[in-house]
C-alpha cells in the first residue's frame, strides 16, 4: 500500500503550496523556490517512504499474542463476560534501523470491545524483542477471534507512514460466569449411584443420615424403632432416614432466533447460557449426574448425561458452541452470499484476490485455498471437525471455514413456524421417554414460536406419568427490551408484552393439571440461581 500523509505531512503541502502560489503571483523569486522545495521534498520523503514496508518485511518482523494468563504458543486462552482480560503481544524485529509504530489497532470483532482507545506510538529498537498489550472485554459468552494487528510504521522524518498488517488468528473462549468458581467445585458422590429424582427417605439400616424420628405407623419395620428415645417418650418412635443418591438431571436450552435479539449480554440467550452453567456447576459440584442439550428447529448439541469435572467443561463448550451457527437453515445468508463474505475475508487476511476479470468470485480456487487452510487448521481447532449443514458441498467447506475463524453470520430471526413445540417434544422423549429411573428435566425458552403446543403436552403427559419431574423456565421477553420512549413504539411494545404474557399463561394452564410448572423469569432475576429454585420447586411437586 502507499505510504500515507502524516498531519505535519498536511500543513507542510498546504503550507508549500500556498508559498508556491503566493510565489507565483507576486513574482516572489524566494517564496517561490522555498514553495518549490518543500513540495519537491515531500515528494523525495514519499518515494524514500515507499520502499520502508518492504523492508521491514523483508526483515521478517514477527508478530505474536496470546491471553494473559497463558502461554504464548498456546492457541487459545479463556475468559468470561463483562471482565476485562488482557491479550499480551510481541515484536520481534531482526533488523538493525530503528522502527517506530503508531495507530496499532487490533481487528476486534462484535463480539468484544478495546478498552485501550489509543496505545500509543511503541518505538521497536533493532535486534530487539518488545512486548506490550491491551485490554478487551467481551459482553457476552462465546468465542472471541481477533484477526490481526494493523499499524502504521513512521518513514524519514515521520512525514509518512506505512500501514502495516499482521495476520494472526488468535482464539479466545468467553466462558459464562460460573466458570469463575469451578476449581475445585466438583466432587465425587459417596452415596449409591441410583438414578433417583431427589434423595429417598430409606427404613433403618439402609440410609446415611438421620432425618427425624417420628411415631410409628402400621407398615414400618421393627427395624427401625429406635428403642432408647422410645423408652425415654413411652411411645414407640421409628428413625427416618435420608439417603444420598445419585440424581440424573437434564438441562433443554432454547438457542432459536427468537432468543438472540437485543445486544450482546442483554439477549434471552445470554440469560439462559448463565442460567444452564450455574446449574450445572451446582448439580455436578453435587456429585449428580447432568446432560444438557441445546435446540433450534433441531438438536444442536447434545451432552450425555455424565458426573464429574470433565462433563463441567463439556457443557461449557456445549454452550460456546451454541452462539456460533453458520448452518444454511439456521443463518440469513444462502451459500452465494457465503461466497462473496468468505472472499472477501481472504483477500483482506491473506492478500489473495478470488476474483475473475468479470468481477465474480473464482469459487474453485477459493474452496483449494480454504481446504488448505481448514487442513492448517484441523490440529489446532476444536471446530475443525463440526458438522455443518449446507445446500452444497462447497458452501458446507466455506461454513466450516467461517466457523473455525469466526466469520459471524447473521442468524435467522425467527424460527420455522410451528418448529419449537414439535422439536421440544422429540428431544424430552429421546432423553427420558424410554427411562424408566426418574429424573429431573428443566425447559429453558422464551415460548416465543412454539405454535401447536400439542405434541408438547402430549410428550409432557408421558414423562409425567413415568415420573419425572419437569419445569419450564419461561423467559419474559419484553422484560429484555427497553420501552421505547415515543408514542407508536410504546403502544406497540405493550401490544407485545401483553401477547408475551397471555402465551405463557396458556401454556402453564395446558401443562399445571400434568403437575409441570411454568416459572416465568425477568431480566433483572439472578440468573445463577433461577433455574435452581425453579427445578426444586418441581422436584417438591413431583415427590
Amino acid at each position: 500500500m502507499l505510504p500515507i500523509p502524516t498531519q505535519t505531512a498536511i500543513v507542510a503541502f498546504f503550507g508549500a503550496s500556498l508559498c508556491l502560489a503566493a510565489g507565483t503571483a507576486s513574482g516572489s523569486y524566494a517564496a517561490t523556490v522555498i514553495g518549490a522545495s518543500l513540495l519537491l521534498t515531500l515528494a523525495l520523503v514519499f518515494l524514500l517512504t515507499v520502499p520502508v514496508g518492504r523492508r521491514v518485511r523483508r526483515q521478517k518482523l514477527e508478530f505474536a499474542w496470546w491471553l494473559a494468563h497463558g502461554d504464548p504458543g498456546a492457541d487459545a486462552g479463556a475468559a468470561v463476560p463483562n471482565k476485562p482480560f488482557d491479550v499480551r503481544c510481541f515484536l520481534r524485529h531482526r533488523g538493525a534501523d530503528a522502527l517506530s509504530l503508531s495507530e496499532i489497532t487490533p481487528l476486534v470483532p462484535g463480539g468484544a470491545r478495546l478498552l485501550d482507545d489509543d496505545l500509543g506510538v511503541l518505538e521497536v529498537p533493532g535486534a530487539s524483542r518488545t512486548e506490550f498489550s491491551f485490554r478487551l472485554l467481551a459482553p457476552a459468552t462465546g468465542r472471541v477471534v481477533l484477526h490481526g494487528l494493523a499499524v502504521r510504521l513512521g518513514g524519514p522524518l515521520r512525514l509518512f507512514e506505512v500501514p502495516l498488517y499482521f495476520p494472526n488468528p488468535l482464539v479466545i473462549k468467553v466462558l459464562p460466569q460460573a466458570a469463575l468458581s469451578l476449581r475445585g467445585s466438583v466432587r465425587t458422590l459417596t452415596g449409591l449411584p441410583i438414578e433417583r429424582a431427589g434423595a429417598s427417605m430409606l427404613a433403618a439400616g439402609g440410609g446415611t443420615e438421620l432425618k427425624e424420628l417420628r411415631d410409628m405407623q402400621p407398615g414400618d419395620s421393627f427395624r427401625s424403632i429406635a428403642w432408647r428415645p422410645s423408652a425415654r417418650r413411652g411411645k414407640l418412635l421409628v428413625r427416618e432416614v435420608e439417603q444420598e443418591v445419585q440424581e440424573t438431571r437434564y438441562l433443554v436450552l432454547d438457542v432459536s432466533g427468537t432468543m438472540r435479539g437485543g445486544a450482546p449480554g442483554q439477549r434471552k440467550l445470554d440469560y439462559g447460557i448463565e442460567a444452564v452453567a450455574a446449574e450445572a456447576r451446582r448439580t455436578l459440584a453435587r456429585g449428580d449426574q447432568l446432560g444438557l442439550v441445546t435446540v433450534d428447529g433441531r438438536v444442536l448439541g447434545h451432552v450425555t448425561a455424565r458426573d464429574g469435572n470433565a462433563q463441567v467443561f463439556r457443557v461449557l463448550d456445549a454452550l460456546v458452541a451454541a452462539t456460533e451457527v453458520v448452518d444454511s437453515d439456521l443463518t440469513d445468508v444462502d451459500d452465494d452470499e457465503v461466497v462473496g463474505i468468505v472472499g472477501r475475508y481472504v483477500r483482506q487476511q491473506d492478500g489473495i484476490d478470488f476474483r475473475t476479470p468479470q468481477g465474480a468470485w473464482n469459487l474453485t480456487l477459493l474452496a483449494k485455498h480454504v481446504t488448505k487452510q481448514l487442513g492448517e487448521l484441523s490440529a489446532r481447532s476444536d471446530r475443525a471437525g463440526v458438522d455443518v449443514h449446507a445446500q452444497t458441498p462447497a458452501g458446507t467447506l466455506l461454513r466450516r471455514f467461517c466457523l473455525v475463524r469466526g466469520i459471524p453470520l447473521p442468524h435467522r430471526p425467527d424460527p420455522r413456524d410451528g418448529a419449537k413445540a414439535p422439536s421440544f417434544a422429540a428431544v424430552l422423549h429421546a432423553i427420558a421417554g424410554s427411562s424408566r429411573a426418574p429424573m429431573s428435566i428443566a425447559l429453558v425458552t422464551d415460548l416465543d414460536g412454539l405454535g401447536d403446543p400439542a405434541p408438547l403436552v402430549s410428550t409432557l403427559k408421558l414423562l409425567r406419568a413415568r415420573g419425572h419431574a419437569i419445569v419450564v423456565l419461561a423467559l419474559d421477553a419484553p422484560s429484555f427490551y427497553a420501552r421505547p420512549g415515543d408514542v407508536l413504539g410504546g403502544t406497540l411494545w405493550d401490544v407485545y408484552a401483553r401477547g408475551e404474557s397471555r402465551r405463557a399463561r396458556d401454556v402453564a394452564t395446558l401443562v399445571a393439571p400434568l403437575g409441570v410448572r411454568v416459572v416465568p423469569v425477568r431480566a433483572s432475576d439472578a440468573p445463577v440461581s433461577s433455574l435452581s429454585r425453579a427445578i426444586e420447586g418441581a422436584r417438591r411437586r413431583a415427590a
